[in-house]
């Protein structure tokens, strides 16, 4: 039976393997993005902001973080911009056109699914 302590390399050693245990070398995880969802929750948030709600009352089925909301802006009218989304893969780029007021602006937001759907605009 081995009894003493563990040469000073050894402890090292085994702590920087315990660091990295389960670390690979392959590309971060990705995570699955449902297109479907993702347009459905813009369009749900926004319509949401018109009627007045607050990010909050989507809340756990959707995140928001959109700073205008958030200070009690109101959202006027939008339009979803389907033909100008896009994608990396795990998030939904979609763009809307927004009426806060009397202005007027283009928002690209980006839209994931996994593991929750959030909603930040770029």
């Amino acid at each position: 039976m081995f009894v003493g302590r563990l040469p000073r390399r050894g402890v090292v050693g085994l702590l920087f393997a315990m660091m990295f245990a389960g670390c690979s070398s392959g590309d971060a995880p990705s995570y699955a993005l449902d297109k479907e969802l993702a347009r459905s929750s813009v369009q749900k948030a926004m319509q949401a902001w018109v009627d007045g709600k607050t990010p909050k009352d989507l809340q756990p089925d959707i995140v928001v973080g959109d700073t205008a909301w958030e200070q009690g802006k109101k959202l006027v009218s939008f339009e979803i911009k389907a033909d100008e989304e896009t994608t990396d893969g795990s998030n939904l780029y979609i763009r809307v056109k927004r009426k806060i007021g009397s202005s007027e602006s283009n928002v690209t937001y980006i839209v994931g699914t996994t593991p929750v759907v959030t909603i930040f605009p770029q």
